[in-house]
């Protein structure tokens, strides 16, 4: 479910990345931020309509992948991390609209950091939140990654927003190398 969940939401980052690195390529840095802001938009609607099917759906999709002795316990254990996850989809959504936009603005190096700040804290916070919360841990360990990943972009974003853009879309220095 999670990756049903979260490769469309990469898809629609791919499309913001393409979107953005069209736009500096063609120095129309005034539709840049509005083209983010879009993305943005798309993977919020996108994260309610998968948000709210997972959350409704969730006992009749883990069930679809359960069967057996034990099945009952998987299924409501299964169960209970959709719960969560349906509201923490929203998470993995910005990171991602995040992702295309540096990668649009060819800050490779950015979405590397990002994705590696991430990727070890989740790790970090499975480590710690698994053995006393089970399933549940993990829910949380990937929202805690993802909000930290994101306490790191967003910021940077306006940093990166106001060296090429300024306070009223003039470009200020086309080189994407700051």
């Amino acid at each position: 479910m999670d990756d049903f969940a979260c490769i469309p939401e990469q898809g629609i980052a791919f499309s913001i990345s393409t979107y953005i690195a069209q736009n500096r390529g063609a120095e129309k840095y005034d539709r840049i931020r509005k083209g983010f802001r879009a993305g943005i938009r798309l993977e919020v609607c996108y994260w309610l309509l998968i948000g709210t099917a997972a959350a409704v759906f969730r006992t009749p999709v883990t069930a679809l992948f359960v069967t057996g002795e034990g099945a009952d316990e998987v299924i409501h254990l299964g169960s209970r991390y959709l719960m969560y996850m349906s509201v923490f989809y929203l998470w993995p959504a910005l990171t991602n609209g995040f992702q295309g936009f540096f990668r649009g603005m060819g800050k490779m190096y950015t979405t590397i950091l990002g994705t590696a700040i991430q990727i070890s804290i989740r790790t970090l916070c499975t480590c710690l939140l698994a053995p006393s919360m089970g399933i549940t841990g993990i829910a949380f360990a990937c929202v805690i990654g993802w909000s930290v990943m994101l306490m790191f972009e967003i910021p940077y974003y306006f940093v990166t927003c106001r060296k090429i853009l300024g306070k009223k879309g003039t470009v200020h220095n086309e080189n994407t190398d700051f």
